[in-house]
């Protein structure tokens, strides 16, 4: 029995505190879509990941430089099922610590889950990327970023 939009959604957000590019790119589809909606310079003009491969480098690569994972749960979540069977939606808070200051912090999320034949085949990202950089310590770095990326 393939898995359902809701198991499929479960394991994502297992993957994401397990840190693992691996498990959170075998759960999609070859030819999925991973969108961010929000923009954020270092994932370079596209904002999205296209195909399983993609999405499990663009992981790697964003994931390669931190030394410690630094999510620690997920809290106050909310999962909607839609009139679509192939739809989930699922919204809450994640939680972290920033490892260089002993900081906790938490961020708002919501994602727009499709799956099919028990693979997610898009997957919509609306992450407060401004809050989770400011708990990583990294708002500096981000802001550098954006101005180094966007037109004059």
């Amino acid at each position: 029995m393939p898995a359902t939009p809701r198991q499929l959604l479960d394991r994502f957000h297992q993957a994401m505190l397990d840190f693992s590019p691996d498990s959170l790119a075998d759960l999609f589809a070859d030819e999925a879509t991973y969108e961010f909606v929000f923009w954020a310079p270092h994932r370079g003009a596209s904002q999205r990941y296209d195909g399983r491969a993609e999405i499990r480098a663009g992981f790697r690569a964003a994931w390669a430089s931190v030394s410690e994972p630094p999510l620690t749960g997920f809290g106050a979540m909310c999962v909607h099922e839609t009139a679509d069977a192939e739809v989930v939606i699922s919204e809450g808070e994640m939680d972290g610590v920033n490892h260089a200051t002993g900081q906790p912090f938490s961020s708002r999320f919501v994602l727009v889950l499709r799956a099919r034949d028990g693979r997610i085949v898009h997957l919509r990202d609306y992450s407060d990327v401004l809050r989770t950089a400011a708990g990583l310590g990294r708002l500096t770095q981000l802001f550098e970023q954006v101005r180094a990326e966007s037109p004059p």
